[in-house]
């Protein structure tokens, strides 16, 4: 058995590697765990926890002033699997022109870090009322309007399974941008956690 004082020591050392090496996004990686990512961003920086799989920190290793909060999912086996950057409320009108400029302008940094997305959404539903485009951010409000593009099916650095950029409102004149990442072993762990539910019945 290691005497305590290595184990500690070996516990600072892996936690000093992870803060070092921050090439992942936000300064986080897969495999992360809950302890490991509160010792770097600290304590002061958790807004909430969920059981052992949720925490939601106001700071990361690399933040993005475009972001409020970041919301991260934790596998007790693989460790961090995904992020969840909620962007700052956007003050704008019906035709959501800052949220779309906001948006475009992460779109844009993203796919100078990971090429063009593989797959982008920009229309309305057929048959939605909201169909000027004064009434685009109300369409968006009703989730009949979708702003979004998708980084998939392709390698990706940092074990990086896909990522999302999305749009979102909380009215018609305030919306904000939602940013994911998911990890290798997120599909996996997500079934485990259905067939776990599954067994109740």
């Amino acid at each position: 058995m290691k005497p305590v004082w290595l184990m500690v020591a070996s516990g600072v050392l892996a936690t000093v590697a992870f803060a070092q090496n921050t090439s992942g996004p936000f300064g986080l990686r897969k495999g992360m765990t809950q302890q490991q990512v509160i010792e770097i961003v600290g304590k002061s920086a958790v807004k909430e926890t969920k059981g052992d799989d949720t925490l939601r920190v106001l700071t990361v290793p690399k933040p993005h002033p475009a972001f409020e909060f970041y919301s991260l999912i934790f596998s007790p086996t693989e460790g961090l699997l995904k992020i969840t950057a909620y962007g700052n409320d956007i003050r704008t009108n019906g035709f959501g022109e800052k949220v779309h400029d906001s948006f475009s302008e992460i779109r844009g940094a993203l796919s100078d870090t990971y090429e063009k997305p593989d797959g982008d959404m920009d229309f309305l539903q057929s048959g939605s009322i909201w169909k000027e485009p004064e009434d685009w951010m109300m369409g968006l409000l009703k989730e009949e309007r979708h702003l979004a593009s998708i980084w998939q099916n392709r390698p990706l650095p940092n074990h990086i399974h896909d990522i999302e950029i999305e749009a979102k409102a909380l009215s018609q004149e305030k919306g904000y941008i939602i940013l994911t990442y998911e990890f290798d072993g997120w599909d996996a762990y997500v079934d485990a956690k259905k067939k776990q539910a599954g067994t109740v019945f």
